[in-house]
């Protein structure tokens, strides 16, 4: 009896943790366009950070274009809860400045009636990095339909 305690115990601990890292993928996955990008004092929007994209649950990639060549940096992170606040830590980045623990926000800062506009923004003292993406209401034109009906 004990040892099936122990057991539903350790599945609910793994399965709550597994579970908080999809809710934050879900939040943050695929592709997001750099609108702002700053290191210290320097602009790096104007470098060509074009996308951060966060690949799976742990591996995210910032495409730079660098005159007609396009070239990936390459990372780590892990999104975790600190307090009430939602942090990204960034780890083994190819080019290490951008490495850090960052405060992570998430806002819908427009709502088309279709779809939503969602901005990310990721600070720490050195670095703040805005993207946003269009995110669609409706996975299906039936889905859309039937909002129209309510």
């Amino acid at each position: 009896m004990k040892k099936i305690l122990v057991f539903i115990l350790f599945y609910a601990i793994v399965s709550c943790s597994t579970n908080q890292k999809n809710i934050y993928f879900d939040m943050i996955k695929g592709e997001w366009s750099i609108e702002k990008f700053c290191y210290k004092n320097e602009d790096l929007t104007l470098k060509r950070y074009d996308v951060i994209g966060f690949e799976n649950h742990n591996h995210l990639r910032i495409t730079k274009r660098d005159n007609s060549e396009i070239r990936s940096v390459s990372s780590d992170y892990k999104v975790f809860k600190d307090i009430n606040t939602l942090r990204i830590n960034i780890r083994n980045c190819e080019e290490k400045r951008f490495d850090g623990i960052y405060n992570m926000h998430i806002d819908t800062i427009q709502d088309t009636g279709e779809s939503y506009i969602i901005q990310l923004s990721l600070d720490n003292e050195d670095t703040y990095i805005e993207a946003m993406r269009s995110m669609l209401k409706y996975n299906t034109p039936q889905e859309y339909e039937e909002s129209l009906k309510r």
